[in-house]
């Protein structure tokens, strides 16, 4: 007789590859029907620097006016409330896609005189400065757009990383210095993940945080 064990874990393979094949084939269907280009130029304020999303170039982090800059460092990062600076350092949300077509954002620092970038959390998430001026992050989070509570994919990531709830009932929110990227305060509630997040986080001081 075949193992029940053996049966199950062949069944899993099966629906994570069809889900796989699935998704890419959506995603693929989805870009090859966008006949929309993209060419966003996001000015880092108090620098010379601004954040590109392109159809015609490669995303990333460039130099100089609009029709003619370069690029310094590559990849998808955020802008406005996505990014802070300090000194010579960005902190910034980066996204990525996995191999499975989940959009994973990590927090990281890049140096403005290297541009050598650090990752300093992963599945998390800058949401802007508070009111006293501290970087506020939630951090064991996943895109809303991957469906977390529904997707099988979700589910399977969640098994590489700790700490990490799929189901998005709550998310730890952390307050770090902008200067040094030093965790000052953090707070695991179901408010991280709420719609009035900058009422009840960003419009506050850090000691008004604490309570």
């Amino acid at each position: 007789m075949n193992s029940p064990k053996f049966n199950l874990n062949a069944l899993l393979v099966i629906v994570t590859v069809f889900t796989a094949i699935t998704l890419f084939v959506t995603v693929g269907v989805v870009n090859m029907r966008n006949p929309f280009p993209v060419n966003e130029y996001h000015p880092i304020k108090g620098t010379k620097y601004a954040v590109v999303y392109s159809t015609y170039k490669e995303n990333g982090i460039y130099t100089g006016p609009k029709n003619s800059c370069t690029l310094v460092l590559e990849g998808s990062f955020g802008a406005e409330w996505g990014l802070v600076t300090a000194g010579d350092a960005i902190y910034t949300n980066e996204y990525r896609m996995t191999d499975l077509g989940l959009v994973i954002c990590d927090l990281i620092k890049v140096d403005m005189d290297t541009f050598n970038k650090e990752t300093l959390m992963t599945d998390a998430i800058l949401r802007g400065t508070c009111a006293s001026g501290e970087m506020v992050c939630v951090e064991g989070f996943l895109m809303p757009s991957n469906s977390p509570a529904t997707n099988p994919l979700c589910s399977l990531y969640s098994m590489t990383r700790s700490g990490l709830d799929v189901k998005q009932q709550e998310a730890e929110v952390l307050w770090l210095d902008p200067d040094t990227g030093e965790i000052l305060y953090r707070n695991t509630t179901p408010d991280a993940l709420s719609d009035d997040f900058d009422a009840i986080f960003l419009q506050k001081t850090l000691e008004e945080a604490r309570g």
